[in-house]
């Protein structure tokens, strides 16, 4: 098992301390893994706006544990994480435990630096992850936030949760997307990447304002339902080529169909074949921008036997025909 533990102070010294840690070097602020750890890569970016940015694409080859001890300097790292292959996750966020058995998992969470966090997985585990890192100092600048605003003076105080969590609905996939992709070459950058990092940024803290204001709407969801919900997404994007049928998510979710239909929709936000199908798209999309196949070849590989269907459908998520991508 490969084991790293520090104290964190920003993006930078992170990732040179794991490059020192793994025995490798940084290569224009990127850490690529060596084969005894893993493939893939940690990327550093540093905005304009001052924020700090880690992209990574990885494959471990060992178990890992990593773990941050506490700092006495108050800073945030808002993580937004897609995880294949997960045989066990242990999450330790101060003085909480969060173990996860869930193959798939995506989602976001927010740690606060004055506790400590670590999380143990196993060889074998995929990950993409967003993670942003930025000061209470940074916060107050550039959020737009008024010193008079009683919630988020006290939840970005001394006394704020170390961690907070929701699942990662389309609207973050798409922009996640649209980071893991955007090419380093591309004129306007780190332009784009700021953009699609502050809309990560303002949605979350948008959704956590809504939740923890109250002024959230509709059902109240368990943390056992939320898990469940959360294989279940994970089996509506497994394969986009043919869509999983209502009585074997049920199934899974260990709930009527109505039941299961109403607590999706209430999570993600788009009923369950709503949420599929836009996946199904935004896959479609990122198959004709790479030129690797054709309209046909792309319509085929989503499971449209006709072409038609598949036009139409795409026309009706972008207002545009996947010819003219």
């Amino acid at each position: 098992m490969f084991h790293f533990s520090y104290t964190y102070s920003d993006h930078a010294t992170y990732l040179q301390d794991f490059a020192t840690a793994l025995g490798v070097k940084i290569e224009k602020n990127t850490l690529w893994l060596p084969a005894a750890t893993g493939a893939g890569y940690v990327k550093m970016v540093q905005l304009a706006n001052g924020l700090q940015v880690l992209i990574n694409e990885c494959i471990i080859n060992t178990d890992v544990h990593i773990f941050r001890e506490l700092s006495a300097m108050q800073s945030y790292t808002l993580r937004f994480d897609q995880v294949k292959n997960m045989k066990n996750l242990i999450l330790n966020m101060g003085e909480d435990l969060l173990e996860e058995k869930n193959e798939f998992y995506s989602g976001a969470f927010l740690t606060n630096s004055l506790s400590s966090f670590g999380y143990t997985t196993n060889a074998g585990t995929e990950d993409r992850c967003v993670n942003i890192y930025f000061t209470e100092e940074w916060f107050n600048k550039y959020s737009g936030v008024k010193s008079t605003d009683t919630f988020f003076t006290k939840y970005f105080s001394k006394k704020s949760p170390a961690f907070n969590f929701e699942v990662l609905n389309i609207e973050y996939r798409e922009l996640m997307e649209e980071i893991f992709t955007l090419k380093e070459d591309h004129p306007i950058y780190k332009t784009v990447l700021q953009n699609r990092v502050m809309l990560l940024l303002e949605k979350f803290l948008r959704n956590l304002y809504i939740r923890m204001s109250g002024a959230t709407s509709g059902l109240p969801i368990d943390e056992s339902e939320i898990k469940r919900m959360m294989q279940v997404e994970s089996m509506l994007v497994q394969d986009l080529s043919i869509a999983p049928s209502i009585m074997e998510l049920a199934r899974i979710a260990m709930m009527s169909e109505t039941k299961l239909k109403n607590v999706f929709k209430n999570v993600y936000g788009l009923s369950l074949y709503e949420y599929y199908q836009k996946n199904r798209m935004l896959v479609a999309r990122q198959l004709l921008i790479n030129r690797k196949y054709s309209v046909k070849e792309t319509g085929l590989k989503l499971g449209f036997k006709n072409l038609s269907n598949f036009t139409i459908a795409y026309k009706k998520a972008f207002n545009m025909l996947p010819s003219n991508v």
